[in-house]
């Protein structure tokens, strides 16, 4: 899995943007706000990682169970397919 080249990844201020560009301006309306959590797992897909390094990466850096980061890697993902900002390869 990786993202998709059809939005810019921004930090303006204390905010992590993904801005939409060209034809993706028109189907997603305005501008996506990242959680600190949603960084990180977005700065991985952008190297290419796999579903279970995220969910391991979300249970080191936030102590959290596996079965939660792997709901919150699943909610992350889903999202993240709905706004055809990911490219399943």
């Amino acid at each position: 899995m990786r993202v998709s080249d059809r939005f810019v990844f921004r930090k303006i201020g204390q905010d992590h943007l993904l801005i939409p560009k060209g034809k993706a301006a028109m189907d997603v309306k305005g501008l996506i706000a990242m959680s600190e959590s949603a960084v990180m797992l977005y700065e991985m897909l952008r190297e290419g990682s796999s579903r279970e390094k995220l969910i391991a990466a979300l249970v080191a850096e936030y102590g959290v169970a596996e079965e939660i980061a792997a709901e919150d890697t699943d909610a992350f993902l889903d999202q993240m397919r709905q706004l055809q900002i990911l490219v399943e390869d």
